[in-house]
């Protein structure tokens, strides 16, 4: 059977996992019927060329006979000036979407080359653009200016870290005047490596009333940024990496300024002490989403028990929590987090050396809705990682890696669930089936969890091939998993083969720093 004979639906089903510098290269030229498959509608929605290739590959004629279709473009920025300058008469009027994946130089071009790129997407409102130096992002700002953006994702790098710079002095203005004219502008991420004025950070708030989203990462956000204005605003998300310049007043400040804040990310921010935490506490009854604490659990903060356990109290729609690098919290504030909070459906507390298995029973016990934990670092068993399998169903990923207490020295709880499950797979027999459900043992009927997707065990020293086959029997739908058991590539092939026909998803495995792929043993 020739591949030319399926339907058409399923030809396009393959090709949806086909890159598109391959469609370009080799895929549309095979035949008249897959080059008539490479402009179609569905295909073409979104349209990823991200990486750069040597030769001229994007003839105007194939994208004449897509531009209609693409709704969301990924380009690597080397094909700004390409396009700008062979493709002028090409106009992708459905576009919402557009990503530069790569930083954009464009300072020794003409002034003009974004107003003539952008010209080619006049319906844009989703951007995500890097400009290398500041007249670059000066120049890229005045022409976005002309569109209604909904998302402006920019950043900006290579400028001076001294705010009276000529060159930040003119960017910021830009910024100002950019937000100033956009009249749907509700998500602005701004990543930059220089100084904002407090002057910038409250007119970008005043002059964008509509801003419902405001991410702040990378500059030095200076204090009193917050408090320059009391208008109300309409935040919901906000995201702030600004080291020591943001303190608690100007928490306190925002948190009073922002009665809807749902999703709060100071990780890093090691200049807010408790009086700082507790505003959250006091001004955000409606927090879904809270990441505080260090951006890398290696390192620490002195984030206390009681903190967490008065914004649990205060916030109880709370879904997210990210305690990351708190190494003083102890089991009694988790423990109040997971009464207090039963829709929590994430959590991590990397770096909380201090927690224990009673908080982790906890949680598994009150809250039913987790569906990512992560623990590295932390001193959870064995028993209690297989209590949180079992307990929380919607459970798909569970890190615990580096953690020294998962070991098989006692594994009575996974032989339990194996036989368990052997027992569920025999086949019905017509006495089984008449059964009353109270003579079923609870060991049977939960003892089997097939949702969890992704596990890291790497760096957990403990954890031997013979645990990780069982694990592997017990958790079948995996689709990553990390390890850092001592193996040897050529005499355990056995042991590869036998996970990966344990688990039937699992195209490859992290070994260390080694990729063990299913082709390599399993046809």
């Amino acid at each position: 059977m020739n591949i030319n004979d399926l339907p058409a639906e399923m030809l396009i089903e393959i090709f949806t996992y086909v890159p598109e510098r391959d469609f370009l290269r080799n895929v549309r030229h095979v035949c008249q019927i897959w080059n008539l498959i490479s402009t179609s509608p569905i295909l073409r929605q979104n349209v990823d060329i991200n990486k750069y290739m040597d030769s001229y590959a994007y003839p105007l004629k194939y994208f004449s006979a897509i531009q209609l279709f693409i709704r969301k473009l990924v380009m690597h920025s080397t094909y700004i000036q390409t396009f700008e300058k062979h493709h002028q008469d090409v106009k992708f009027e459905n576009l919402k979407s557009l990503h530069i994946t790569s930083k954009v130089q464009c300072t020794w071009w003409p002034n003009s080359i974004f107003n003539n790129f952008f010209s080619m997407f006049p319906n844009v409102q989703i951007i995500k653009i890097t400009p290398e130096f500041y007249r670059d992002a000066e120049n890229c700002l005045y022409a976005l200016s002309q569109f209604s953006i909904i998302e402006l994702d920019f950043g900006y790098y290579h400028g001076s870290n001294s705010y009276g710079s000529p060159g930040n002095l003119h960017l910021h203005y830009r910024i100002i005047q950019f937000v100033k004219v956009q009249r749907s502008l509700k998500i602005l991420k701004l990543r930059a490596s220089d100084y904002f004025a407090e002057d910038t950070v409250a007119q970008i708030l005043e002059k964008c009333p509509t801003l419902t989203s405001l991410y702040i990462s990378g500059a030095y956000v200076s204090a009193e940024s917050f408090k320059i204005s009391t208008n109300v605003l309409a935040l919901t998300e906000f995201y702030i990496k600004s080291k020591n310049e943001f303190k608690d007043d100007d928490l306190e400040a925002l948190t009073k300024r922002a009665p809807c804040l749902k999703t709060l990310n100071i990780e890093g921010c090691r200049s807010i002490t408790e009086r700082g935490f507790l505003h959250i506490a006091h001004n955000c009854s409606h927090l879904k989403r809270l990441f505080i604490g260090e951006l890398d659990s290696n390192c620490v903060t002195d984030v206390e028990s009681d903190i967490i356990t008065k914004i649990a109290k205060a916030c109880p729609h709370l879904e997210f929590l990210s305690a990351n690098g708190c190494s003083k919290l102890e089991d009694d504030c988790i423990m109040d987090l997971a009464t207090s909070c039963g829709s929590l459906r994430g959590i991590n507390l990397n770096g909380c050396t201090n927690i224990t298995d009673v908080s982790f029973f906890a949680l598994a016990d009150h809250c039913p809705l987790l569906n990512v934990f992560e623990l590295r670092n932390s001193v959870i068993s064995l028993k209690c990682a297989m209590y949180l399998i079992q307990h929380c169903k919607g459970l798909t990923k569970l890190n615990v890696s580096n953690c020294n207490n998962i070991e098989d020295k006692n594994d009575s709880e996974l032989e339990n669930m194996l036989e368990a499950q052997t027992q569920n797979s025999q086949p019905r027999t017509k006495s089984s089936v008449n059964s009353e459900p109270d003579t079923v043992s609870i060991s049977q009927m939960h003892c089997f969890h097939s949702h969890l997707k992704d596990l890291d065990l790497s760096e957990s020293m403990h954890v031997t091939r013979t645990l990780v086959t069982k694990l592997t029997r017990i958790l079948p739908d995996l689709i990553s998993l990390k390890l850092s058991v001592s193996v040897d590539i050529e005499s355990d092939k056995e042991w590869f083969q036998e996970i990966f026909e344990n688990c039937v998803c699992l195209s490859e495995f992290k070994l260390s720093t080694i990729t063990i792929q299913r082709q390599d043993y399993l046809k």
